[in-house]
C-alpha cells in the first residue's frame, strides 16, 4: 500500500470491534448440507492467509439452516479469522437468509437498489472482489476456506491502493450519523462512472441464529445505505439509488442523518458501516473484470472515543443516601480512550431521572483532550439541593452525560449513573401489649413498639421508638414512666419491633390507659403517631397502714390522731377513705380532719405500747378475700397526769 493511501485509510473509523468468538465443527462441503447431519470437532484452525498489500472486498451468503456456514461450522469463522488477522486489509458482508434452497431473499439483501448477481441457492458461498468468477463454495473446518482468495488480492482492481476511504458512525438520538470520505490517491487518472457501494451491519448478527443454536455468523447485512440521505431495508426505508461519485484527488464525502438505529438490533456496539467504490453502472455487477477499487468498514483505522468515568454522588451528610433538603456533590471525569486528540467541544452534563425523564441540573465545557502519555482530562462537578426532589420516590438515578460531542465512536461510555436511595420518613404500625393487659401496682406492662423504614435504607436495627401513655381519652401524654427498647423481637417477622417496659407510679390512678408510639429513624426522622387504645388497666391500689412513726396518746383522754402518713390509698385521697375497726378503744374517724379518735381506760392499763387493728375502705371490690383491706395502728399509752387513789 502506497504511503499516501494507507495514511488515508488509517482516518477516522468507527464502532469497537465486537466480542471474539471461535468454535471448531464441521467437515469440507462443497455443497449446501442440511444441519442435521453431524459436524466434526477438530483440534486446531486458523487462518494461513498472507497479506495481499492491500484491501479486500468479499461478499458472503449463509443462511440460518445452514449450520456450515455458522461460527462453529467454518464459513463464518473463515472470513471472521481473516478479518482477525487483517483487521485493515479485510472488508466483507454475510447475506444472511433463512434457507440455503433460497438466497436472493429481501431479508439477505436483494432489495432495490441493489443488483443481485450471485446464485440464488446454496450455502455456504463467497464471491471476492464484487466478481462471480471469484468464488468459493463450502467451507472447511480448518477456517481457511477463503485464505486463498483473500492472499492472492481478492479479485480487486490492480489500483487499490491508489484509492483511500474512510467510515464513521456515532449516534445522535434514536439516529445514526453516517460519514463515508473518499479520494484519489495516485498519479495517473482515477476510474470514471463510480457508485458508491454502502451497507449497515450487524456485527454480532444478533437479528439472526441458525436453525440448530449453533452461534450466529457476523457482519450480517442490514439495510443500503442510499442518495438523498435515505435507506432501504428489508421491510423499511425510502431509498432507490446509491450514490453516484466521482472521485478525485480533493476528498468528498457522503453523509447520512435519518438512518434509525433500530435499524440495527443492539445498537451502536454493533452497527458498521461497509462501503466500497465499484465502477460500472450499477451495484453489484458481477462478471469476471475487476471493478472494486477500494472498500473500507467503520472497524478500520484510529477510533475517536471519550468517555465518562469515575461518577461519584457524596451527600454533604456524610450518608450513603439522601433526605430531601441535604445538598450533594457529583463529580466525574471525561477521558480520552481513543487514538485521536479531541478538539470539538461539548459539555459534560449532570442530571437527574424522574423515572424516564432526565432534568439537567449543570454543564462543564469539555476542553482538548490529547491521547499522548500524561495528558489532561476533565474533572468536572456539580452541587445541588435535593428539595425539589420527588417525595415519594425510593430512589434517584443520578448521573453524567457527554453532549454535542462531534466524531465520537463508542456511545458506550459516553454516560456513567448512579443509583442513590431515598433517606424517607419512617410510618408507625400498631403498638402490641405483650402478656396481661391487667397491671398491678409495682408491676409493669410489656409494650411491643413496631414501625416500618417505608425506604432501602433503615432496618430495625437504625430505627427506636417514642412511647407515651395518657389516661383514656384524654390526651395527657407522658413519657416519664417508660423505659427499655434495647430488645428486638420478632426479627424477620411481621410483628418485629423493640420492646419497651411501662411502670405505672404510685401516683397514677386506677383505670384505663391508651398507648401511643411514633418511630424514630437513624437521621431523626419521625412517623406519626399510632394510638391504641385502652391498652392496659391498672388495677386499684390497696390501701396501707403504717404504724409507724408510732403516736403517743393519754389514758383515759379522748384524743385525735392525724393519719396522715399511717393510712394512705394510691388512688383515693385519705379524706375519702372510711375507717372502722372492732377494736373497744377506737371511737369515731373524722374524715374531714383526717384524724382517728381513740380511748384508751386506766384500767387496761397506762403504761405501753397498744393496738388497734383498723379496716380502710376505699371503694374498691374486694370480693374476691371477703374482707376490707386492714392493719394495726400502734399507739404509746402514758399517764394523763391526774392524781389517782388507791384502795
Amino acid at each position: 500500500m502506497k504511503p499516501a493511501a494507507r495514511s488515508l485509510a488509517l482516518i477516522i473509523v468507527a464502532v469497537f470491534l465486537g466480542s471474539l468468538a471461535s468454535g471448531m465443527m464441521g467437515e469440507l462441503y462443497q455443497t449446501p448440507i442440511q444441519l442435521e447431519e453431524e459436524t466434526t470437532v477438530l483440534e486446531s484452525h486458523g487462518t494461513h492467509a498472507t497479506s495481499p498489500g492491500h484491501v479486500v472486498f468479499g461478499q458472503y451468503i449463509s443462511s440460518d439452516n445452514c449450520g456450515h456456514c455458522s461460527k462453529a461450522g467454518g464459513g463464518s469463522a473463515a472470513h471472521h479469522s481473516i478479518k482477525e488477522t487483517f483487521p485493515d486489509e479485510y472488508v466483507y458482508v454475510t447475506y444472511m437468509s433463512q434457507s440455503f434452497g433460497d438466497t436472493d431473499t429481501a431479508r439477505a439483501g436483494n432489495v432495490a437498489p441493489y443488483n443481485w448477481a450471485w446464485t440464488t441457492g446454496g450455502a455456504p458461498d463467497a464471491y471476492f472482489g464484487d466478481r462471480t468468477d471469484k468464488r468459493q463454495s463450502g467451507a472447511n473446518a480448518q477456517y481457511t476456506t477463503y485464505d486463498s482468495l483473500f492472499s492472492s488480492g481478492g479479485g480487486m482492481h490492480s489500483t487499490v491502493n491508489d484509492y483511500g476511504m474512510s467510515a464513521a458512525i456515532s449516534q445522535n438520538g434514536n439516529n445514526y450519523d453516517v460519514t463515508i470520505n473518499y479520494k484519489y490517491t495516485g498519479s495517473g487518472t482515477p476510474a470514471s462512472n463510480m457508485k458508491l457501494y454502502a451497507a449497515l451491519v450487524d456485527e454480532e448478527c444478533t437479528g439472526y441464529s441458525y436453525s440448530s443454536g449453533i452461534p450466529h455468523g457476523y457482519n450480517c447485512w442490514m439495510a443500503w445505505l442510499t442518495a438523498g440521505d435515505t435507506y432501504k431495508s428489508k421491510s423499511s426505508g425510502s431509498g432507490t439509488a446509491f450514490h453516484s461519485v466521482t472521485v478525485s484527488s480533493t476528498e468528498a464525502s457522503e453523509s447520512w442523518t435519518s438512518v434509525p438505529t433500530s435499524v440495527v438490533p443492539g445498537g451502536l456496539n454493533k452497527a458498521i458501516v461497509v462501503a466500497a467504490l465499484l465502477s460500472g453502472n450499477q451495484v453489484s455487477v458481477g462478471g469476471s473484470s475487476p471493478h472494486v477499487y477500494h472498500a473500507v468498514d467503520s472497524t478500520m483505522g484510529p477510533k475517536m472515543d471519550i468517555g465518562v468515568s469515575g461518577l461519584s454522588v457524596v451527600n454533604d451528610q456524610g450518608t450513603a443516601s439522601y433526605m430531601r433538603g441535604d445538598t450533594i456533590t457529583l463529580q466525574a471525569d471525561v477521558k480520552n480512550t481513543g487514538d485521536l486528540d479531541y478538539t470539538d467541544g461539548g459539555q459534560l452534563e449532570f442530571f437527574y431521572k424522574n423515572g424516564a425523564t432526565i432534568t439537567p441540573i449543570d454543564t462543564v465545557n469539555v476542553p482538548t483532550l490529547n491521547v499522548a502519555p500524561g495528558s489532561s482530562f476533565l474533572t468536572g462537578t456539580a452541587t445541588f439541593d435535593t428539595s425539589s426532589l420527588p417525595s415519594n420516590a425510593w430512589s434517584t438515578t443520578f448521573g453524567a452525560r457527554l453532549t454535542g460531542i462531534t466524531g465520537d465512536m463508542g456511545a458506550s461510555n459516553n454516560k456513567a449513573e448512579v443509583l442513590v436511595d431515598h433517606d424517607r420518613p419512617p410510618l408507625a404500625k400498631t403498638p402490641e401489649i405483650l402478656d396481661s393487659n391487667v397491671v398491678q401496682r409495682g408491676e409493669f406492662v410489656k409494650v411491643l413498639a413496631k414501625g416500618d423504614a417505608d425506604d432501602n435504607v433503615d432496618t430495625i436495627d437504625t430505627m427506636t421508638f417514642e412511647v407515651e401513655v395518657s389516661p383514656s381519652g384524654q390526651n395527657a401524654w407522658d413519657a416519664s414512666i417508660v423505659s427499655g427498647g434495647e430488645n428486638i423481637l420478632f426479627r424477620e417477622q411481621p410483628a418485629e419491633g423493640r420492646e419497651y417496659i411501662v411502670t405505672p407510679s404510685m401516683a397514677m390512678s386506677a383505670g384505663v390507659y391508651d398507648i401511643r408510639t411514633r418511630t424514630v429513624d437513624n437521621r431523626a426522622q419521625t412517623s406519626m403517631w399510632s394510638e391504641l387504645s385502652e391498652a392496659f388497666t391498672l388495677a386499684n391500689g390497696r390501701p396501707t397502714v403504717t404504724a409507724n412513726p408510732v403516736p403517743t396518746v393519754m389514758c383515759d383522754i379522748n384524743t385525735k390522731v392525724s393519719m396522715v402518713g399511717h393510712i394512705a390509698d394510691p388512688e383515693t385521697p385519705l379524706s375519702q377513705l372510711i375507717v372502722t375497726s372492732d377494736s373497744d378503744n377506737f371511737v369515731a374517724w373524722h374524715a374531714a380532719s383526717e384524724e382517728l379518735e381513740v380511748f384508751f381506760p386506766y384500767e387496761n392499763g397506762c403504761d405501753g405500747q397498744k393496738g388497734i387493728e383498723v379496716y380502710v375502705d376505699d371503694g374498691g371490690d374486694y370480693s374476691d378475700t371477703g374482707q376490707l383491706p386492714y392493719g394495726t395502728l400502734l399507739f404509746n399509752v402514758i399517764e394523763n397526769g391526774q392524781p389517782r387513789w388507791q384502795g
